[in-house]
């Protein structure tokens, strides 16, 4: 298997080693594409590429883990050179048109926390039980969040594609996973806090059904750190906590613990990407879908 990787921050690297731990090693080639020449990180088996002209073009995967802001001309440019494309969330910093980009189903925009068994478990929840309405949160201090000055983050920069509604775009996604697109969206996003950023630090959520309302809240500015999901159904409420990994029953107080670490989820991600959308059989997450909750993201209409 031939690979190419636009970025190896973090998230890169991640996807690389769990690659490298179902593929094999020895049954990768790794490519590298770096922006420039000055000390760039060495990785044994990597060969890095310094000029676009130089990429080949018989890549049977290309992944895309660079800024958000560069995704959008990263795919242009490796049109035709790759046959699948896994790309980092959120797809894009803004709602460019993909009519280019054809067979929309070969371009996976990853979405990594519908693959935690504390989300299957509450998935489940709602096969069996009518939910009335949904409460969802992701509060977290940007501050502290970021091993970096937070004023330099791209999360400070709308530009670079920062701001807490494409950072937390998790939150949506997962409620689309869970419920479906909604019928109609409305959003209050903005900038309330004293945190020294060019960005949006709250953005906030009502997601309209035929027989249910999902409201969804996210920020930079929680100095207590929040992932979690409310079910209110017609037998009880439920609190799915996704830092915690545990469902609790509000009515007793019964808290039931799912086994999971956090490099698990990315695991089992890549795994459905090799074994379904590389297969043809699904894909859970294509262009068309990303470009639709990115829509919601910011706003605009669904």
């Amino acid at each position: 298997m031939k690979v190419v990787f636009f970025g190896l921050g973090s998230i890169g690297k991640r996807h690389l080693l769990n690659l490298k731990s179902i593929v094999g090693s020895q049954d990768l080639e790794v490519h590298a594409f770096r922006s420039n020449k000055k000390s760039p990180e060495a990785i044994d088996g990597i060969k890095n590429v310094y000029d676009i002209n130089e990429l080949d073009s018989d890549y049977d995967i290309a992944f895309i883990t660079n800024p958000t802001s560069l995704h959008y001309e990263t795919l242009q440019i490796l049109q035709g050179k790759a046959q699948w494309y896994f790309v980092e969330k959120p797809l894009f910093e803004s709602t460019y048109t993909i009519d280019e980009f054809e067979e929309k189903d070969r371009y996976y925009i990853a979405a990594p926390l519908r693959y935690k068994k504390t989300m299957q478990a509450a998935r489940d929840l709602i096969a069996e039980e009518k939910v009335l309405h949904a409460r969802i949160i992701c509060s977290s201090y940007l501050p502290t969040w970021r091993n970096e000055d937070y004023r330099e983050s791209y999360s400070a920069n709308e530009e670079l594609g920062g701001g807490i509604e494409l950072d937390c775009i998790h939150e949506l996604d997962y409620a689309t996973y869970l419920f479906g697109l909604p019928k109609e969206a409305k959003s209050i996003i903005g900038k309330m806090s004293n945190l020294e950023i060019h960005s949006n630090d709250t953005a906030n959520y009502l997601l309209g059904y035929i027989d249910k309302v999902v409201e969804i809240h996210v920020d930079y500015f929680g100095k207590t750190s929040q992932r979690k999901l409310e079910l209110i159904t017609e037998q009880d409420t439920y609190i799915f906590d996704f830092y915690k990994n545990t469902k609790t029953v509000l009515s007793t107080g019964e808290i039931t613990s799912y086994n999971e670490e956090t490099n698990d989820m990315y695991v089992s991600e890549i795994s459905y990407f090799l074994d379904d959308v590389m297969k043809g059989n699904t894909n859970q997450n294509n262009l068309v879908h990303a470009l639709q909750i990115l829509a919601i993201a910011k706003g605009e209409q669904v």
